[in-house]
C-alpha cells in the first residue's frame, strides 16, 4: 500500500508538471540497456535531452525528496549528494551540453551532462538519482557512461576531460580510474583527470562485457511517458 501511495504521489506530480504552459516535453529515446548483477537482471532506458526539456528537469529536480528517501544516510553526504544532482539537472539544462537521461523501472535513475568541441568531450556531471527506496539502480553510471563513450568513439573524440570533487560522500577519483581516467592536476577543491581516445575504446569494450545495448528508433516520446 505504501509503495501505490508513493507511485500515485509521484505519478500525479509529473503529469501536472507536464502540462506546464501546454507545452509538450519530448526526449528521444535512444537505447533499452540490460545488465545482470547478483543474478538480477536490470534494464534501463536511455534518452537524450534538450533544452526544450528545462521546465521538466527543473520539475524533477523538485520531484525528488532527499531527506526522505535518504533519511538513514548522514546529513553531510546526503546534502552532497543533492548538490550533485541539483548541479547535473543544471547542467542538462544548459542549451550548449548534451545531456542524457537515464530511466528504470518508468522512474529517472541517472542523468549525464557534458559539452564537446571537435576534438574533446569535457564532462560536466554525472548522477545516481536514488530511488524512493533509498537506493542506487544497479549500474546506472556505467551505462551513462558507456552512452558518451560510445558517442566519442563514433565521432572519433580523442580525449574526455573532467575535474572531479573531493569531498563529496564517495571516492569519485577512484571510480573515475576504474572507467580509464587518469590524473592530470589539481584545482582548488578538484582533480582534474582524462581519458585518451585508447582508453575510451577499452573502456566502451570493458563495459560491452557487463551491459547489453540494443539502439532503438530515433523517435521523440513524451516525458510525461516515462513517468507511469
Amino acid at each position: 500500500i505504501y509503495c501505490n501511495i508513493l507511485s500515485n504521489l509521484f505519478f500525479r506530480e509529473f503529469s501536472f508538471c507536464m502540462e506546464i504552459s501546454n507545452q509538450t516535453f519530448r526526449a528521444k529515446h535512444l537505447a533499452v540497456t540490460k545488465n545482470k548483477f547478483k543474478n538480477v537482471t536490470t534494464k534501463i532506458d536511455l534518452y537524450e535531452l534538450t533544452s526544450k526539456d528545462k521546465k521538466f528537469l527543473e520539475k524533477l529536480k523538485d520531484s525528488v525528496d532527499f531527506d526522505k528517501s535518504l533519511r538513514d544516510m548522514p546529513e553531510f553526504d546526503r546534502k552532497r549528494w543533492q548538490k550533485v544532482f541539483n548541479y547535473a539537472v543544471e547542467s542538462a539544462q544548459n542549451s550548449d551540453s548534451r545531456a542524457y537521461l537515464a530511466v528504470s523501472n518508468s522512474r529517472p535513475c541517472g542523468i549525464l551532462s557534458f559539452f564537446d568541441d571537435i576534438k574533446s568531450f569535457y564532462l560536466d556531471a554525472i548522477c545516481d538519482i536514488p530511488q524512493p527506496n533509498g537506493k542506487r539502480v544497479n549500474y546506472t553510471g556505467s551505462t551513462l557512461f558507456y552512452q558518451m563513450f560510445k558517442l566519442a568513439e563514433e565521432l572519433k573524440i580523442k580525449l574526455i576531460k573532467l575535474s572531479a570533487v573531493i569531498d563529496g560522500p564517495i571516492d569519485v577519483v577512484s571510480k573515475y580510474k576504474e572507467k580509464g581516467f587518469k590524473e592530470i592536476g589539481m584545482d582548488d577543491e578538484y582533480v582534474k583527470m582524462s581519458c585518451n581516445k585508447y582508453e575510451i575504446k577499452e573502456q566502451l569494450k570493458k563495459l560491452s562485457s557487463d551491459i547489453q545495448y540494443k539502439t532503438v528508433n530515433s523517435e521523440n516520446k513524451n516525458l510525461e511517458d516515462l513517468i507511469i
